[in-house]
């Protein structure tokens, strides 16, 4: 019927877990017929549905198949590398005529495709594949920008670079490649909301590009912004992934829009995550930076169709006066909620952002108010600073009144962010009140979920040592609130209500289509 219907290529799944894959490893498949048992009995299933195929369809026809090159489930009686080849060498005699290679099952304890893994880590394996076999090896797993697949393809790593989520981000992606407008291509940051939604049985969205799914409806601009019919003076106060969406937007429209950063940087806190290096090699590679490859995105397209950032300036009333918009934007973010507490004064308070600045130092008894992904991210960075520094005896503890802490995270993450935090002995203080700070620490309760027991256990007017204490609870920053300077005013991305990235992106992408 694929033939039928005018498809020239035919790919066969047979990865993470899937009913192919469940067959060939050793780690699903117990039977003891002819479908189990070594590695070329396993394969039976597989090696079957490809010669179906092959002879269902003529030379004309290329047929390809997605195997595992690694299970990652060595710990659990998965396949080796060597049995992962030699099942790809079955499928390549039963007649496929290109591989695409893949990294671990769902199982697997080590992460794959989120970003904490370096770009390009696993092209060593789609280079053994190469060696190995004498068909074309396709790879998509961690190669998002065009260069890492393009110097391999060059180097005769790789054959194929295959995508998905980067063209999810961006359908357009080869072309602009092929035309030369790289500073166009909407950038797929990891985020795994497409995937989280995908195992919920939702609608694929995308973080970076809200258009996902709304391509075929003019107004969502996937095809690009109509252009206004009534030009508009629009000043945008912030240059978060918010200020500068809404920002790009409104210019491409035609509009005329002014965007004023309060501090030297843009990205919000999009610019603060992306100096988190806690992934796999984060001395020589920082993962999150690719953060900022969606900011440099919108200031690309902001400089494109002319909206100006002005950096180290906050809108004021007199700054409005001056300028006379027909319509304000704040977009200034979210700030570390200060409680009011006795000792909230004291010189070992600072704010979570300073911190990952450099503008505050760590100690080495380190006490977080917060248990939020922002919470979470923070001490992910002062983990990874104490181990760099040696500091064996350094201790950090998050204090917070959530039941449970990061249930803003994505699931592809959080368990990998636990699983950190657990190594680290960091202590989550979940139900917590914050009582006073003292030179002896902070003072606080707090009650703790067993969950083999599922009993909870009160700790009242405990004491933690602290050399530093730090602010991570974020509220919605009211420098610059509602007020009679103009009537057109609007509120977007954590100036309105602390959430996620994918929020404030919605929300520039809204506010910028109303115009």
């Amino acid at each position: 019927r694929a033939v039928e219907a005018g498809y020239e290529v035919i790919e066969v799944s047979g990865i993470v877990g899937y009913l192919i894959s469940n067959f060939v490893s050793s780690y699903t498949n117990k039977r003891t017929d002819d479908y189990g048992g070594d590695i070329f009995d396993r394969s039976t299933f597989m090696r079957k549905i490809v010669e179906g195929i092959r002879k269902e369809c003529d030379s004309s026809v290329a047929i390809g198949i997605r195997l595992c090159g690694w299970e990652l489930l060595d710990d659990r009686g998965g396949n080796s590398e060597e049995e992962s080849l030699e099942s790809i060498k079955i499928a390549e005699t039963a007649g496929i005529d290109y591989l695409s290679v893949t990294v671990g099952w769902q199982e697997s304890l080590g992460s794959v495709i989120s970003r904490d893994i370096p770009m390009g880590k696993w092209l060593y394996i789609a280079e053994r594949m190469k060696k190995a076999l004498k068909i074309p090896v396709s790879m998509a797993y961690r190669l998002f920008t065009p260069e890492i697949p393009e110097e391999a393809i060059a180097s005769g790593q790789l054959d194929i670079w295959e995508m998905c989520r980067p063209q999810i981000a961006d359908p357009a992606l080869p072309n602009k490649i092929m035309w030369d407008r790289q500073e166009d291509i909407i950038p797929c940051v990891a985020c795994q909301v497409c995937l989280a939604r995908l195992f919920r049985d939702a609608a694929v969205t995308c973080t970076v590009r809200p258009s996902c799914g709304h391509e075929g409806e003019r107004e969502w601009g996937y095809y690009g912004f109509p252009k206004t019919e009534v030009k508009r003076k629009i000043i945008v106060a912030g240059a978060g992934i918010a200020g500068l969406q809404a920002a790009a937007i409104a210019s491409e429209k035609g509009h005329d829009v002014t965007v004023y950063e309060k501090t030297e940087n843009i990205g919000g806190q999009w610019y603060y995550a992306s100096r988190n290096p806690w992934g796999e090699d984060s001395d020589k590679y920082w993962d999150d930076e690719e953060f900022m490859r969606f900011v440099g995105y919108t200031k690309a397209q902001c400089d494109k169709f002319g909206a100006k950032i002005v950096l180290n300036t906050a809108v004021t009333k007199e700054l409005l006066k001056a300028e006379k918009p027909d319509s304000l934007v704040i977009a200034t973010g979210a700030v570390p909620e200060v409680p009011d507490i006795p000792g909230i004064d004291d010189k070992r308070v600072v704010n979570m952002f300073d911190i990952f600045t450099g503008k505050a130092k760590v100690g080495k008894k380190v006490v977080i108010l917060g248990g939020s992904g922002a919470a979470i991210s923070l001490a992910l960075f002062i983990i990874g600073k104490h181990e760099k520094e040696g500091d064996e005896n350094a201790s950090i503890a998050m204090i917070d009144t959530a039941p449970r802490f990061g249930l803003d995270v994505n699931p592809s993450y959080i368990w990998r962010y636990r699983l950190r935090l657990k190594r680290a002995k960091v202590r989550e203080l979940t139900f917590g009140k914050i009582k006073e700070i003292t030179d002896a620490g902070v003072h606080a309760d707090w009650t703790l979920f067993d969950k083999k027991t599922k009993t909870k256990e009160k700790f009242t007017d405990q004491v933690v040592e602290a050399d530093t204490i730090i602010l991570a609870n974020l509220v919605p920053n009211k420098e610059l609130a509602y007020g009679s300077y103009l009537e057109d005013i609007s509120k977007i991305g954590d100036s309105l209500w602390v959430r996620r990235g994918i929020d404030a992106i919605q929300d520039g992408v809204r506010l910028g289509m109303r115009f």
